[in-house]
């Protein structure tokens, strides 16, 4: 007769009572090759939330936490609770500025984090406020962020949100996106209006390539709605990153399907951001006692049912790419913003996609981690002669050109292509030029985002959060604190709803 060994622990880190939302300690731990995060609270006793279905992938990013933040990484876990006045922000700046342009939508999603459709209590951002926010973000340190997405509610409900986009591209935002159930791209003089103001990137709520899934969690039919706002985009110059939020029980299925859809109009779609359904907001959703979604089921997922990545292999953080900003900015000589997030926040893998519309995942023929590893120590002579400098440079080229396998690369793949290619993942600007596909190559991600809420809330990751919302007085807040936790959202929405603003003709109906 065996016995399953004890739980292992992990790790003990500071996070809340999923039910009182108290402050209290937590244990990670080991058990049946999964991860699940062990509550004490001295009022409700103790719970526990599958966290990761995959014990060793989560101690493999354990790793590349080491490697980004240092060998000493995993102490701090150690830590007394995060003193209350600060264990809500996060010590990194922002990668990405996210500003709730209103709280009104015109859709009721039994699914919504952001619990929106206040349709009797409505607030509209003025442009001046707007105007301090996007400066808040630009006068961030150690460089000024440039990444902005507008979000809300529907932002496109907005009465000004042409002239918002229009004002972020003239302060000199180079990344201009918005967070959209593309409602109002439907309509192509729309998009085109969009495009001309500075929109770059629609982050298009996608949850299926299935009428069934939109009914259960956007209570409505909207395959053929998202369909036609796709191929409206794909008349302009704009980019699409494909947002499903996935439910057990609900729409695991549909991942490879939404894939194979991105890849048809991949010269448009550059992503998919796929969102593990968390339980805060509105969930009025059945998952039929199913555990959690979470990133290792995303990764094992993706590989059943498209057949195109082994796992866990191809499967990288997203500090990961953090390597890269860091080497250039080695090489650069100046500070640039980092996605140096904790590791357990985001997965993904990207994918070549050639001239007969084939995907072939990078890891396929560049050694991806030690990529990473290499370009990420990149340290050039600053002493010296011109000469030796420049040779400095080669040696370090040489080592990271050592990655890329050209006997396995695609016809026509270059390691000199793949990094002009990979110029998009540190300037966001770089996929829109005229000359992308002839210069560079057709490239598309497929990440997963492991948002937070009460039951697996850890303290270490908001931290290191690099997603931050910014309130109007300039403040800039965490993502999962913003909406999860003690739940940001909540009073600055009641501030914002105290400030009066005529709404304009979409304000109170369905576009």
């Amino acid at each position: 007769m065996t016995t399953d060994p004890p739980p292992a622990v992990i790790g003990r880190i500071p996070s809340l009572c999923a039910q009182c939302g108290a402050e209290i300690r937590s244990t990670l731990i080991e058990r049946g090759g999964k991860v699940y995060q062990l509550a004490d609270c001295a009022e409700h006793g103790s719970s526990e939330s599958l966290v990761f279905s995959d014990s060793s992938l989560y101690r493999s990013l354990d790793a590349w936490n080491r490697l980004v933040f240092g060998p000493t990484d995993g102490r701090e876990s150690q830590a007394p609770v995060a003193d209350p006045e600060h264990s809500s922000l996060s010590a990194n700046p922002p990668t990405l500025g996210i500003i709730d342009l209103t709280n009104l939508c015109n859709y009721s999603c039994p699914l919504c984090f952001a619990e929106n459709n206040y349709s009797d209590r409505a607030y509209f951002l003025p442009l001046e406020t707007v105007r301090g926010m996007l400066r808040s973000l630009l006068g961030q340190s150690p460089a000024p962020c440039r990444n902005v997405q507008f979000s809300g509610g529907e932002p496109t409900l907005h009465p000004e949100f042409p002239q918002i986009l229009r004002m972020a591209r003239e302060m000199g935002f180079t990344h201009i996106q918005i967070a959209t159930n593309g409602s109002r791209f439907v309509d192509p003089d729309y998009a085109a209006l969009c495009e001309e103001m500075g929109l770059h990137t629609l982050y298009l709520q996608f949850d299926a390539m299935s009428d069934d899934v939109y009914l259960k969690l956007r209570a409505q039919r909207l395959l053929d709605k998202k369909i036609a706002i796709v191929r409206n985009i794909a008349r302009t110059n704009m980019r699409i990153v494909l947002v499903p939020t996935i439910a057990a029980g609900i729409n695991v299925d549909q991942i490879g399907p939404i894939f194979n859809f991105a890849v048809e109009y991949s010269r448009h779609i550059t992503g998919i951001s796929i969102q593990p359904a968390a339980h805060i907001g509105r969930v009025q959703i059945s998952h039929n006692g199913q555990p959690a979604f979470n990133l290792a089921d995303m990764a094992m997922e993706f590989g059943r049912q498209t057949g195109l990545t082994r796992y866990p292999e191809d499967w990288f953080p997203l500090n990961a790419v953090s390597m890269i900003t860091r080497g250039v900015a080695q090489l650069r000589g100046e500070p640039l913003p980092n996605p140096a997030c904790d590791a357990h926040c985001s997965l993904g893998t990207h994918f070549y996609i050639d001239d007969h519309n084939r995907p072939i995942c990078l890891n396929r023929f560049l050694d991806m981690g030690e990529f990473f590893r290499r370009i990420g120590s990149i340290s050039p002579r600053r002493t010296g002669g011109f000469l030796r400098q420049q040779i400095s440079r080669l040696r370090e080229l040489n080592s990271i050109a050592a990655c890329f396998h050209k006997d396995r690369a695609p016809k026509g793949m270059t390691f000199q292509r793949l990094l002009r290619g990979l110029d998009g993942w540190e300037d966001k600007s770089f996929g829109r030029g005229s000359s992308w596909f002839s210069k560079g190559f057709n490239g598309l991600f497929v990440a997963g985002m492991h948002f937070m809420d009460q039951r697996n809330y850890n303290f270490r990751r908001i931290r290191r959060c690099i997603i931050q919302y910014v309130t109007t007085n300039g403040d800039l807040i965490p993502f999962c604190s913003y909406n999860a936790g003690v739940r940001h959202r909540t009073a600055e929405e009641l501030a914002r709803m105290s400030v009066p603003f005529p709404a304009g003709p979409c304000a109170h109906e369905p576009c």
